[in-house]
């Protein structure tokens, strides 16, 4: 098999365009993070849209530095330690051995790296696949930055319903690569690495065992990070494989075998903990109930949102060409539908993540190699503008619904010097327990405190939505429309077991578990004996309830007693 000959320092010699998108990579993933330090308060470490995944990370690389592997910090019950991930455990060895706080040992190690596999991963793509200079160029623009515009003209033009728009968005979301730029560094590395991994599988086979081991390293790396992209990369090469069997009478090359068995083995990992640990266990049906229709893509809205890459994508299937690379890219957006279908993982939608990658190059493929004559020939005048329409617009509404977001508070992207004094507070003070908190404050406790929280993460805290509505009857005196007498908070909290409740400064709505001054005065009162002692930090709080058999029993299990 002929594999075009280029030297793989070349990849690293960069001309004045290739620069200027690498510093348009690095400045996209900027973009949450230099806004949060722009106002002038204390970031909690989440730099993405929705930052309790980023928490929830920071919560993990906290567990790897202190236990090596990884439980679950959000369900109130026993430790059992079973998940091993490298990302996570190498940002936790770099906190444990240097002091780095966890933010910079998460975010300052795994950024850069995520910003550089992007880029190059995009660039070796379209180097080889697309002819040098301005096609290879757009090839490597379309591949980080395209994003679908629909959901941004409607939005503009108030021309859809509100969950019309919601499924455009979150669609686009999974296929963007900003959104893996902004808080999912694994994420960002997993899907820009699979080009990569299918580079090194085409020099693999033409004889090469170094680049032989690079790929099955490759592979396990990549279904580690994301089994979703894992599979889709092990079914690109099986299916290259197959298929030029059955066309040419070529067999397979064997050594192949060990990528495959390689790209298996954390499936099989996770396909495990999925079966045999209960926290996995929850995460899955938790994460199945966004099969609910608010979260359901139609075909319609999915044939709209790839219509501009894939129209043009299409013409390259003219082509009958079999060289192994030119049959990855056209093998690679079926598997990612071939996953989403399955489904394979506990939450399909990511599926698509990476979709912009072999579209883009098909696209440019098709309307310069492969066009019918009848197309016209690619010039600027209008190259440039169509480009523009699958870059500007989505990024721009995406961009303003995350500041949009930040600014009302939705979440905790940053918290005020009064949270910071509570939660050191909770994390050195030696009584043993855990902490019960609202939904706005309780995914940064355990990160910040190293302690568990009766109501977290929802893919992780048994019967999420019943504790929620608990939670907010107790903090604010309210189940629904009746009003909760002191002796029922009372009887609830010493049954739950905690031993702290902790409230941040925001106050909003009960929506996120904020709650008033007023709310806290009730709380005061309705404690009443099981107060033991309230803290002050200015705008926070937190109160130390006395010691009960049930947070006692609590507290031994996990891990505090």
């Amino acid at each position: 098999m002929s594999v075009p000959e280029r030297d793989p320092r070349s990849l690293f010699k960069l001309d004045w365009f290739e620069l200027l998108v690498l510093v348009m990579v690095a400045c996209l993933s900027m973009v949450v993070l230099a806004y949060l330090l722009a106002i002038g308060r204390i970031p909690t470490g989440a730099d993405g849209v929705y930052p309790v995944d980023q928490l929830q990370y920071l919560t993990w690389v906290r567990q790897a530095s202190e236990h090596f592997l990884i439980g679950n910090e959000f369900d109130m019950k026993g430790d059992y330690r079973v998940f091993l991930h490298p990302g996570f455990l190498l940002s936790g060895m770099l906190h444990r051995v240097t002091g780095l706080s966890l933010q910079a040992s998460y975010a300052g190690l795994w950024k850069p790296v995520s910003v550089l596999v992007v880029f190059f991963g995009a660039l070796a793509y379209a180097r080889r696949l697309l002819p040098p200079g301005w096609p290879a160029r757009v090839g490597l623009v379309l591949a980080i930055f395209a994003i679908p515009p629909w959901g941004a003209f409607l939005k503009l033009g108030d021309l859809a319903s509100p969950l019309t728009i919601f499924r455009l968005d979150f669609f686009s979301w999974e296929t963007w690569s900003g959104n893996y730029l902004q808080g999912y560094s694994m994420t960002a590395i997993a899907v820009f690495s699979v080009p990569l991994v299918l580079l090194g599988v085409e020099r693999a086979r033409a004889g090469s065992n170094r680049y032989l081991a690079a790929s099955a390293a490759g592979a396990l790396l990549v279904t580690w990070l994301q089994p979703w992209q894992g599979a889709e990369l092990l079914f690109v090469i099986v299916g290259v494989e197959a298929w030029r069997w059955w066309r040419q009478g070529e067999r397979a090359d064997p050594r192949l075998f060990a990528v495959v068995v390689a790209g298996t083995v954390p499936a099989a990992y996770y396909w495990v903990l999925s079966k045999r640990d209960p926290s996995w266990e929850l995460a899955g049906i938790a994460n199945a109930a966004h099969a609910s229709p608010m979260w359901h893509w139609p075909l319609w809205l999915i044939l709209i949102s790839i219509l501009p890459l894939a129209l043009p994508a299409a013409l390259a299937f003219r082509a009958r060409d079999n060289d192994w690379q030119n049959l990855a890219v056209r093998f690679y957006p079926f598997a990612i539908a071939l996953v989403y279908l399955l489904p394979v993982g506990t939450f399909p939608f990511h599926s698509v993540q990476g979709l912009t990658i072999p579209l883009a190059m098909l696209a440019v493929q098709g309307m310069t190699k492969w066009r019918p004559s009848r197309i016209p020939r690619p010039r600027a005048v209008w190259v440039v503008p169509a480009v523009a329409l699958l870059i500007v617009p989505g990024t721009i509404h995406r961009t303003w619904s995350g500041w949009d977001s930040i600014q009302r508070v939705a979440f905790p992207w940053y918290i005020e010097s009064g949270d910071q004094r509570a939660l050191d507070f909770l994390e050195n003070d030696p009584r043993p327990g855990v902490v019960f908190a609202g939904e706005w404050s309780g995914p940064l406790i355990p990160a910040e405190t190293g302690r568990e929280v009766y109501l977290g993460m929802t893919s992780w805290t048994p019967s999420y939505d019943k504790r929620a509505l608990l939670v907010t009857a107790v903090l604010s005196g309210k189940f629904g429309k009746d009003k909760l007498s002191s002796k029922q908070i009372r009887t609830f909290m010493a049954a739950v077991g905690a031993r702290f409740i902790f409230q941040p400064c925001v106050a909003a709505t009960s929506n996120f578990g904020m709650h008033t001054t007023a709310s806290r005065r009730l709380l005061d009162r309705d404690l009443g004996p099981l107060l033991e002692e309230r803290r002050d930090f200015g705008c926070a709080r937190v109160y130390v309830l006395r010691s009960t058999p049930a947070s006692e029993r609590v507290g031994r299990a996990v891990g505090l007693g």
